[in-house]
């Protein structure tokens, strides 16, 4: 019977994939017919450098999600380290230090989520929430809503203009696929993928089997703070500066990733290549319309549409499924 679960289960994720890729297939096919340098190196390159946050935080992102819980702090935890990273750099510390010591704040802010949501008790929404805003209060306050400028930093904007392979691939590309390799290896390979679904599934199920869940919520926590303070770095090699603007609507843009990909918002099921595919479709979708010259407005509408169509995909169709099964095959 558990053998049984676990395939319809893969065919259902397998059939998503498959959705999704179609899905993204037809938009490439699109939106180069409708402007060929849409389908250029030249925006490959931009797409790439653009999504590398989302990934970065989409990784950890599936985990919490998959464990029940939501990360909304990560967009201020990025503005936060963006200027954090800038301060350092600016008051001496090297810029190799200055990213430890900004992957520490992640380290920081994860504890507190899961010191709120475990230890005080409440939803993971709200706590994340307040640590949301309180981060992006502090990256307000420790710049004066100015950006930070230093010269010193200028090995963090070499990473992203460094390019590979005759100036085809930037190095923004190896950096996703070595994130992804990373967090596959967790999903696939070791306990805290697999917990991350127990716990998701059922968390007093997963209590009862010995999962201690605070700790994994700690890990899971911890690596979403790690991973949105790299990103807060990487925006400041993309932008020139630690701009306390810089994480605004990113921890939508991750959440709309995950559910985009299949991750189920009331967690037990999802994939970090769903959430990849997910948030690659987003990102064309946007860069398509801005090549098209498509209102901002008209974008957010579409954009909504699109999530609106994965959501019932996500809940409406399992439940149709089951519904409509013929008693003998439910029994």
């Amino acid at each position: 019977m558990k053998w049984i679960k676990s395939t319809r289960r893969l065919n259902r994720r397998m059939v998503n994939n498959l959705v999704l890729i179609s899905l993204l297939t037809l938009l490439i096919i699109f939106f180069t017919a409708m402007n060929p340098r849409f389908f250029s190196n030249r925006n490959f390159i931009n797409l790439v450098r653009q999504i590398l946050p989302v990934v970065l935080m989409g990784c950890a992102m599936t985990f919490v999600i998959n464990s029940g819980a939501i990360d909304l702090s990560v967009g201020g935890l990025m503005a936060l380290s963006a200027v954090s990273f800038a301060i350092f750099v600016r008051s001496g510390a090297g810029v190799w230090v200055a990213v430890l010591m900004v992957c520490l704040i992640g380290v920081i802010v994860g504890v507190v989520n899961t010191f709120v949501v475990h230890g005080l008790k409440l939803p993971p929404i709200m706590a994340t929430m307040a640590t949301w805003i309180m981060c992006s209060g502090l990256s307000y306050i420790i710049c004066s809503s100015i950006p930070v400028k230093d010269p010193r930093m200028k090995p963090i904007f070499a990473i992203n203009s460094t390019m590979f392979f005759d100036k085809t691939i930037p190095l923004a590309l190896f950096i996703i696929l070595v994130i992804l390799a990373v967090f596959i290896f967790l999903e696939k390979k070791t306990p805290v993928g697999k917990y991350a679904i127990s716990i998701g599934g059922n968390e007093n199920a997963a209590l009862l089997c010995g999962i201690n869940v605070t700790r994994m919520r700690l890990i899971f926590f911890t690596l979403s703070g790690v991973m949105a303070a790299l990103s807060g770095v990487w925006q400041v090699s993309r932008i020139g500066a630690g701009d306390p603007n810089i994480g605004i609507g990113m921890e939508f843009a991750v959440i709309a990733g995950c559910i985009l990909g299949g991750v189920n918002i009331k967690g037990g099921d999802g994939t970090i290549f769903g959430m990849l595919l997910g948030v690659v479709i987003l990102a064309i979708l946007t860069n398509g319309m801005n090549m098209m010259g498509v209102n901002a407005f008209y974008q957010q509408v579409a954009t909504g549409i699109v999530l609106l169509i994965a959501v019932f995909i996500t809940f409406a169709v399992p439940y149709l499924r089951t519904r409509f099964r013929p008693a003998a095959a439910r029994s």
